[in-house]
């Protein structure tokens, strides 16, 4: 199909925050030849997401996919609903950009190659403090989680895409040591794949220091994935270290969000030709946001029964 031949789409940002102003904006003017904002308007009632997919209209919803487990459950049975006779719904994607950053593409394709699987270890020291321009967002503070959730998707959804497996049970304890957040602001949990690897998952909000990583060890080798700076720009470094081979290591800038909003507009029209149906991209799905959700969730029912173990609800 040629994307010539197809009026550009038209598209309608629900939200104005900080996130739409640095980022979507900004990779929108990159892609102005593939898609055309139309409207801009404050986001009061995130219920805006069914009432647009009811009229037929494609939808592209920040992450977390929902606030819980139940309502990401109710979500996905009024999105199959919208499935009459076989017809395809309007696409539901959820901007989960981690899905999308080739750093973490490059280390899922890595850890592959090495062998069983044996430990991984995911570490996030995130200061969320009032220098930090989220720290105000006051919807951010309102539900069960609150940034724990609202930024631990983000980290849940790198650590599935790279592991390759699902997160099956969890045993975790949070704490809250920041009174200017709301609770948890830190939490650490044991995690085990339906491959039987375990691993540690921790983030912290209230630390003063900055560390992202992921790192994954093999019976054939490890692969590391540290946030970080390359001559002036973010991204992330792939350190790749085989068994009895010569370490490699690759720079990746931030990408993530230019190409999710690539392959939103790709999939409007691919719906929109008229080559048949056809599969939107399934790292934006809505099922895939709603299994970060799950595991997020589970992490905080362990801690309030004192980390005792909890198996991770597996959506599909």
């Amino acid at each position: 199909m040629e994307q010539g031949k197809l009026e550009v789409p038209q598209l309608a940002l629900l939200g104005g925050g900080i996130f739409v102003q640095t980022q979507y904006i900004p990779r929108l003017r990159e892609i102005a030849h593939l898609v055309s904002l139309k409207v801009l308007w404050s986001r009061s009632e995130v219920e805006i997401s069914t009432m647009m997919l009811k009229a037929g209209k494609h939808v592209l919803q920040e992450k977390p996919a929902a606030l819980s487990v139940t309502a990401a459950v109710a979500a996905l049975s009024f999105y199959t609903s919208l499935s009459i006779n076989g017809v395809q719904p309007p696409i539901w994607a959820i901007a989960e950009n981690y899905r999308f950053e080739p750093a973490l593409l490059e280390a899922a394709a890595l850890v592959k190659d090495l062998g069983d699987l044996m430990t991984i270890q995911f570490t996030a020291e995130a200061p969320m403090n009032n220098l930090n321009p989220y720290f105000s967002s006051e919807w951010r503070r309102n539900f069960i989680g609150g940034f724990i959730l609202d930024v631990g998707v983000h980290f849940i959804a790198g650590l599935r895409l790279v592991a390759g497996c699902e997160i099956i049970s969890v045993a975790a304890i949070s704490r809250h040591v920041d009174p200017s957040l709301p609770p948890p602001d830190n939490i650490s949990s044991l995690f085990q794949l339906d491959n039987g690897c375990a691993g540690v998952f921790s983030i912290s909000l209230s630390s003063t220091s900055r560390k992202i990583c992921l790192r994954v060890v093999g019976s054939k080798g490890t692969v590391e994935v540290g946030r970080g700076t390359k001559d002036g720009g973010h991204g992330y470094t792939v350190a790749y270290y085989p068994a009895g081979g010569v370490p490699q290591h690759s720079f990746y800038p931030f990408s993530g969000v230019n190409n999710e909003l690539k392959a939103f507009v790709n999939d409007m029209f691919k719906a929109a030709s008229k080559e048949g149906p056809s599969s939107p991209d399934s790292r934006s799905s809505l099922l895939e946001g709603a299994r970060d959700v799950a595991v997020i969730e589970a992490m905080l029912q362990s801690s309030a029964k004192q980390g005792a173990l909890v198996h991770v609800e597996q959506l599909s």
